[in-house]
């Protein structure tokens, strides 16, 4: 999984942050995602599957990570909003009519389940009668897509190094094309951790625009390994990120 980008882009008095990251091999798409004021106003999403099935080049993904990402800022620095929020709509009916059509073409195995095997057929019978293809019930199409889960971003992105005292700004919030929304009140733990000193934590809250600023002094040291990690917490929903503390400077 490549670092991803972080960038606050202003426009007309307004300041954007646009966020592009790659969600991995297991789940292999470039997104994108436009906040304004903790709520998430567009996203992009670019799967790369064709990279995977002609044989995996981590720099041709790079590549392609940086130029959604450039793209994104140059269309917020634009003015053209409107447009990304259309091009959210776009792809996640584009998105829905995907999973809708693998649903379609999975075949139904044979219940063993007398109750169960009626059920399905009438289900079938009156989604057959409005000219669609009928779906198994036990694989229901999810109301909340996976850009819609609980995220964590650290705005103001910087190096972060040993000794040095910083604010950590941290978004907390939900994405889904235009339906995004803060996480107000959520509770975020940042872990200090690493190989030559003891952990230790610091504990905030989200305010109304889903965002926690933390004042953190990073443990000075010159050898070894450290990292923060971010943890956001609501009503039981989890979602964290890490980050590299490099080493104190030699003098």
């Amino acid at each position: 999984m490549l670092t991803g980008f972080n960038t606050d882009v202003e426009y007309d008095g307004v300041v954007y942050h646009v966020q592009t990251e790659d969600k991995g091999l297991q789940t292999p798409f470039i997104l994108s995602l436009v906040y304004a004021g903790g709520a998430i106003l567009a996203s992009k999403r670019s799967p790369y599957d064709d990279l995977i099935s002609r044989g995996f080049d981590e720099g041709v993904l790079a590549q392609r990570l940086s130029r959604q990402h450039k793209l994104i800022c140059a269309a917020v620095h634009a003015g053209r909003i409107e447009d990304l929020k259309r091009l959210s709509e776009r792809d996640l009916a584009e998105k829905t009519m995907r999973r809708q059509q693998s649903v379609a073409q999975t075949p139904t195995q044979e219940a063993t389940d007398g109750a169960q095997t009626n059920k399905a057929d009438g289900a079938n019978e009156k989604t057959e009668s409005k000219g669609v293809a009928a779906a198994p019930d036990r694989f229901p199409i999810s109301q909340r897509a996976e850009d819609q889960e609980l995220k964590v971003i650290l705005l103001d992105e910087e190096e972060l190094r040993a000794g040095k005292s910083v604010t950590l700004r941290v978004l907390v919030g939900r994405a889904g094309g235009n339906r995004g929304e803060p996480a107000r009140q959520a509770r975020i733990v940042v872990k200090i951790l690493g190989t030559n000193f003891r952990p230790t934590s610091i504990s905030s809250t989200t305010n109304t625009e889903g965002i926690a600023s933390i004042p953190v002094l990073f443990p000075t040291f010159e050898t070894g390994r450290a990292a923060i990690l971010v943890q956001a917490d609501i009503d039981g929903e989890t979602a964290e990120l890490r980050r590299i503390i490099l080493p104190a400077k030699s003098s």
